[in-house]
C-alpha cells in the first residue's frame, strides 16, 4: 500500500508592523493619538500597534472614535469591544467623542456655535451620557450650517470628526483633568437659553442670506430645543484605563494654531493598496505644517499634527487586513460587503446606493441612516433653493450638490443610471 504524504497547508504570515521611521527624533517623544474611525484597517492598525509597543500610555498616547450618529450598529457594537480590550489589555485609554452645539456670545450677540462632549459606549437611551445614533448630529449640524453636506463639501467628515477631535486634543495635550464647561452658565443655573430663533432668522435676511426666512426659523427651532451648555466633563469618567490624575493637573488647553501649536503623531490606518489617499495626506502636511498663521491655516490638519501610516508602510493591504481579522477570532466587524460604517453615504454614488437600498444582508433600523428613506426625508426637509445666477428657475442644493439626484430619487428610481454621481467620488478620507 502505497505511503501518503501529507503536505502541510501554506499559510499567510501574520502581518506585523515596522518600526515606525520619524521624520524627527522628537516626534518618538511626543503623545501619539490612534484614529479609529471604526473599521477593520483603523482597529487592525490600533491592534498591532498597542501589541507591538507602538502605542504607550505612559507618554500620552489615546485612541479616538469619533461618532456621527448615522453608523451601522455593527459599528458601534465592534468599537465598543474594541474599546474595552485596548483598555483592559493594553491601558490604552479610548475616547468615544461627538459633535454637540452650545450656545456661546460672538460680537455682542448669542448664537450656538460648535462644540464636542465625551460618551460612553451605550446608547444615550440607556445613559444621558451615552452616544447618539439616530442620525441627530446630523441634523444638528445641519440646523447649524444651513446646508447639506455634499462631494463638494463634506462638511460631515470636517465638523462632525476633525473639527471636534482638535479640541479635544487641545484639552487633552494640554493635561487638563478634561473638557471643560462649554457654552454660557445661564442655562446651567436654571434661567433657560439666551438665544431667540425669530432673532436669529430675521438678522440672517437682514444680511442677505439667500435661503427663506421659514426655513432659517425652522432650523433655529429646532437647535433651541437642544442643550444650551455642555457641563464639565472628566476623562476619568469615560475611560476604565486608570489616568494618573496628579499628572494631568487643570491647566490652560494647549493651542492647536499658530507657531507654537502642540506637536503630537497622529496614526491613521491608511494601507499600502491606499497610495492616492496617503498621498493626499502628505501633501495637505506640507501646507499644514507652514499654515502657523491665523491669515494662513489648513483647518482639517493642526500644524501640530505629524501624520504616520504604518500599515502603508509595511506593506499591509486589504488581503492582509481580512488575513489579521481572521486570526482575533470573534472580535471581527460584522457589517455585509459594501455597506461601510456609513451604509447611504453619498460619496458611494448612486449605483450602489440603489444596490444597498435593496440589498438584504444590510440590517435597518426603521428612522435611522441605515434607512435610505431617513436619508431622503433630512434631505426634503433641508434641501436648499435659489435662483439660478443664469436664466430662470430655482437650483437645488442637495447631498449630490447642485440639481443632482436627490434620495428620493433613488427610492423611487426616477434618477439618471449614468448621471455625474453614479460610480462615487473619491474616496472620502474619514480616517484623517
Amino acid at each position: 500500500m502505497a505511503t501518503v504524504i501529507a503536505i502541510p497547508t501554506r499559510t499567510r504570515t501574520p502581518p506585523k508592523l515596522n518600526m515606525i521611521n520619524y521624520r524627527s527624533p522628537e516626534h518618538a517623544d511626543v503623545p501619539h493619538i490612534a484614529s479609529f474611525s471604526g473599521g477593520r484597517s483603523s482597529a487592525a492598525l490600533t491592534f498591532m500597534a498597542a501589541d507591538q509597543g507602538l502605542l504607550q500610555p505612559e507618554r500620552g498616547d489615546i485612541v479616538l472614535f469619533a461618532n456621527t450618529s448615522a453608523e451601522h450598529p455593527g459599528t458601534y457594537e465592534f468599537a465598543a469591544r474594541c474599546k474595552e480590550k485596548l483598555e483592559t489589555d493594553f491601558g490604552l485609554p479610548c475616547f468615544w467623542f461627538e459633535f454637540c452645539t452650545v450656545e456661546d456670545a460672538w460680537r455682542g450677540e448669542y448664537r450656538r456655535k460648535a462644540s464636542y462632549r465625551l460618551v460612553k459606549p451605550i446608547p444615550i437611551e440607556q445613559d444621558a451620557d451615552g452616544y447618539r445614533s439616530s442620525g441627530e448630529l446630523f441634523e444638528e449640524l445641519v440646523c447649524l450650517q444651513g446646508m447639506l453636506p455634499n462631494p463638494h463639501s463634506r462638511t460631515c467628515t470636517a465638523k462632525l470628526k476633525l473639527y471636534p477631535s482638535h479640541e479635544l486634543l487641545s484639552e487633552w495635550l494640554g493635561r487638563t483633568e478634561g473638557p471643560v464647561h462649554s457654552g454660557h452658565h445661564w442655562a446651567s443655573s436654571g434661567h433657560g437659553r439666551l438665544v431667540d430663533p425669530v432673532h436669529v432668522a430675521e438678522l440672517y435676511v437682514k444680511n442677505g442670506g439667500t435661503a427663506s426666512k421659514e426655513s432659517v426659523l425652522r432650523r433655529a427651532e429646532h437647535l433651541a430645543t437642544l442643550p444650551a451648555a455642555r457641563p464639565t466633563q472628566r476623562w476619568q469618567e469615560f475611560t476604565t484605563t486608570h489616568l494618573p490624575i496628579e499628572t494631568y493637573p487643570t491647566t490652560r488647553p494647549a493651542p492647536m494654531r499658530g507657531a507654537n501649536a502642540a506637536l503630537h503623531v497622529r496614526l491613521l490606518g491608511l494601507r499600502a493598496d491606499e497610495p492616492n489617499r496617503v498621498g493626499r495626506v502628505l501633501s495637505r502636511t506640507l501646507f499644514a505644517e507652514g499654515a502657523t498663521t491665523v491669515a494662513c491655516t489648513v483647518k482639517t490638519q493642526p500644524p501640530g499634527e505629524r501624520p504616520y501610516f504604518p500599515l502603508f508602510d509595511a506593506g499591509i493591504t486589504a488581503e492582509d487586513v481580512a488575513q489579521y481579522w481572521k486570526q482575533q477570532g470573534d472580535l471581527d466587524l460584522d457589517i455585509p460587503q459594501g455597506a461601510g460604517n456609513c451604509v447611504f453615504c453619498f460619496m458611494k454614488g448612486t449605483k450602489q446606493l440603489v444596490t444597498l437600498a435593496s440589498s438584504q444582508d444590510v440590517r435597518r433600523l426603521p428612522n435611522t441612516p441605515t434607512d435610505i428613506d431617513w436619508w431622503a426625508d433630512l434631505e426634503r426637509r433641508h434641501l436648499r433653493t435659489a435662483p439660478k445666477r443664469n436664466g430662470d428657475g430655482k437650483s437645488h442644493f442637495g447631498f449630490f450638490g447642485v440639481n443632482d439626484a436627490l434620495f428620493a430619487d433613488l427610492i423611487n428610481e426616477s434618477y439618471t443610471p449614468n448621471g455625474r454621481y453614479a460610480y462615487g467620488t473619491p474616496a472620502c478620507d474619514c480616517t484623517d
